[in-house]
């Protein structure tokens, strides 16, 4: 008899809150409400996109479809040209474009600490995308893409951006010991801060919503992304993000665990504290519960 396994499957983006401060020293949103940035997008639609870019891998037709979102482009020449522009007056976009893979690692994880700015980098080969992503940009494209598709990957990824800024207070969800406030987004665990990027603040924030009920991979990027992955993609993707979580949690040092992989589901955040005994999902846990 087959297991019939509960999987979830989001109709909808996730809005988890208005704000989030997931790492020490970020600058909240709601402290850059009224930048000046900001209000000439109010009165003008002009936004505003900071640039570091090698040229090779930035090619003008990126720029040009930037350009024709309405972005007004301000290059830097260094990363701390960058920097100082993004503290100064805070832009509605960053994107790097660099070729050397390993300093755009470097230059996520320096941003990812700066301000909550919507990031994109522009990756010299595929195999560069799980890096970035995981060192904290919120997209990546090739820079073999088309420049339609360039765009639509902005696009979606301001849209995602506005859901972070204009959420609504989400409280607070409390599993065992660990607790998880989707309004500040900030997690304790054991009464011990727990510092996550935004991508993983957002995935855990997603299986505690649906705490006990397995998520595949796709849906759970889906809820937390405005793109659709393939499978493969989003198995590979999420695998990182849930390794780090993992990691960070300390999962399964002295307790259960709390992220589950279901082998040929996806994964699920466990509620008990105790192991499953009889369960017939136990035989498709990937993770030893003693």
């Amino acid at each position: 008899m087959p297991l019939a396994c509960n999987v979830w499957r989001p109709p909808i983006v996730l809005n988890i809150g208005q704000h989030y401060t997931c790492q020490p020293g970020r600058v909240p949103l709601t402290a850059m409400k009224t930048t000046p940035v900001q209000e000439t997008v109010t009165r003008t639609g002009l936004r505003t996109a900071y640039i570091l870019a090698d040229p090779d891998v930035w090619s003008s037709t990126f720029q040009t479809a930037l350009q024709a979102e309405n972005f007004n482009i301000s290059p830097s020449q260094e990363l701390h040209d960058l920097f100082d522009h993004a503290y100064d007056e805070p832009p509605d976009l960053l994107v790097l474009a660099k070729r050397n893979a390993r300093f755009a690692v470097r230059a996520c994880l320096a941003v990812r600490g700066l301000q909550d700015v919507p990031t994109i980098v522009v990756i010299p080969s595929e195999s560069d995308f799980v890096p970035v992503m995981d060192a904290g940009a919120d997209d990546a494209v090739t820079a073999s893409s088309d420049a339609t598709v360039f765009a639509a990957r902005v696009r979606a990824l301001l849209r995602r951006a506005l859901h972070w800024q204009t959420g609504q207070t989400a409280g607070i969800i409390a599993i065992r010991d660990l607790l998880i406030d989707l309004d500040k987004c900030e997690v304790v665990l054991k009464e011990r801060p727990v510092s996550l990027t935004p991508t993983e603040f957002r995935i855990l924030a997603v299986l505690a919503e649906k705490a006990g009920k397995v998520i595949d991979a796709r849906s759970l990027l889906s809820a937390i992304h405005d793109h659709d992955y393939d499978d493969r993609e989003a198995q590979n993707l999420v695998k990182v993000h849930i390794a780090n979580l993992r990691r960070k949690l300390e999962d399964g040092r002295d307790d259960i665990p709390y992220i589950l992989c279901v082998r040929g589901f996806g994964y699920m955040l466990e509620r008990r504290s105790q192991q499953r005994e009889g369960d017939p999902l136990t035989a498709l846990l990937d993770v030893p519960l003693d």
